[in-house]
């Protein structure tokens, strides 16, 4: 059985900006993806918020995401730009950045701070005792910490196995994303009309980009590509010959929030603790702060002892982090909530927090 003072479930950003963390405080930590490797199918989240580069900048990595992308004033309300370059920051912009980039950047550092990233293992769940909790692996393997977090999304096994409840509202809207070949040249951009938006791209590997609202919710399981044509013809009248999809799924506007980021030792972060509409990358900015927030609440290992196994967490409420209180309370139609001028989708963002403490008078 391998064994760590924290074992980290789940290496996307929130993960991985965890890892990095507990690991300048010298704890033992390491992380466990279900995923094959490194690499991300999909675009996913397309950029980072004016706070999530502040907070990367404090740990002098700012630099490494800035120079990867192009910054660009994205913030805006109801669709209504907001010009936040006056802001007392040293990075009053968004920056354009997709994930699977972002998530490169954050397992290098992870990998510089002698963190170990094990891809392959496909957590089932977590059971904790007195002195720690086990982690099972779909392949019969064991592993133990001291603590454990989830940073394994909003189908969190670690959240469900340690009985933390999950309330919120259910979906009321639902919208497909896909990266796919096309017989026809689509209509490219973005076009809004009585269902929601829609959206068609060039991505990065030469393929279309794809976001469409569906007419109904859709079930809550992976969709298929006969969903998705149907999707377009509803919207554009064809189905542009969409075929051989790399990436299709399925994004609502469901908003939960954990009724506790702690349960003794197992705690919460990120999408395991908090979903809400995605547009804007709200999901992935808000993991990077929930990932600081929890990692700054908790002191440096005890003793200083380099790689300490004797390391205690000083949040015992498990209280929410502000920001993803930001994002779930925020209106959940995007038509009222903060939104993102442009950017690739120029969907809803979380530069809520800009705009509401901006009103307020307040610099953060």
């Amino acid at each position: 059985m391998h064994e760590h003072a924290v074992v980290i479930v789940g290496a996307g950003p929130t993960g991985l900006m965890l890892a990095g963390e507990l690991a300048l405080a010298e704890v033992d930590v390491a992380v466990l993806e279900r995923r094959p490797g490194q690499d991300l199918v999909g675009a996913r989240a397309g950029g980072l918020h004016a706070r999530t580069i502040e907070v990367l900048d404090q740990r002098g990595l700012a630099d490494r995401f800035l120079s990867r992308g192009a910054t660009a004033q994205v913030a805006g309300y109801a669709g209504v730009p907001l010009d936040i370059s006056d802001f007392p920051t040293r990075h009053p912009y968004g920056l354009a950045l997709w994930q699977n980039h972002i998530e490169r950047l954050l397992a290098d550092r992870a990998g510089e701070l002698g963190v170990p990233v094990h891809y392959g293992h496909d957590v089932t769940g977590a059971v904790q005792d007195g002195a720690g909790v086990d982690v099972d692996l779909s392949d019969g393997r064991r592993w133990r910490g001291q603590y454990v977090v989830g940073c394994d999304g909003g189908r969190s096994r670690v959240r469900k196995t340690a009985g933390i409840a999950f309330p919120g509202w259910d979906a009321t809207t639902s919208s497909l994303l896909a990266e796919a070949e096309t017989d026809e040249e689509p209509e490219w951009g973005i076009h809004q009309d009585a269902l929601g938006k829609h959206a068609f791209r060039r991505t990065e590997g030469g393929q279309v980009g794809i976001m469409v609202t569906e007419r109904h919710v859709g079930p809550g399981r992976e969709p298929t590509l006969r969903e998705l044509r149907d999707a377009l013809v509803a919207v554009y009248g064809t189905d542009y010959g969409v075929h051989s999809p790399t990436w299709l799924t399925r994004f609502t506007d469901t908003t939960r929030q954990a009724a506790s980021y702690r349960e003794g030792r197992v705690l919460l972060a990120g999408d395991a603790a908090h979903v809400h509409a995605p547009d804007g990358g709200q999901g992935l900015n808000t993991g990077v702060q929930d990932a600081v927030n929890l990692a700054g609440s908790w002191p440096r290992c005890s003793g200083g002892l380099r790689r300490s196994t004797s390391w205690t967490p000083t949040t015992p409420s498990g209280t929410p982090s502000p920001p993803a209180c930001c994002a779930t309370r925020w209106p959940r139609s995007p038509s009222a909530g903060p939104t993102s001028a442009s950017g690739p989708w120029a969907g809803p963002s979380p530069s809520c927090w800009a705009w509401r403490n901006r009103a307020a008078g307040s610099p953060r």
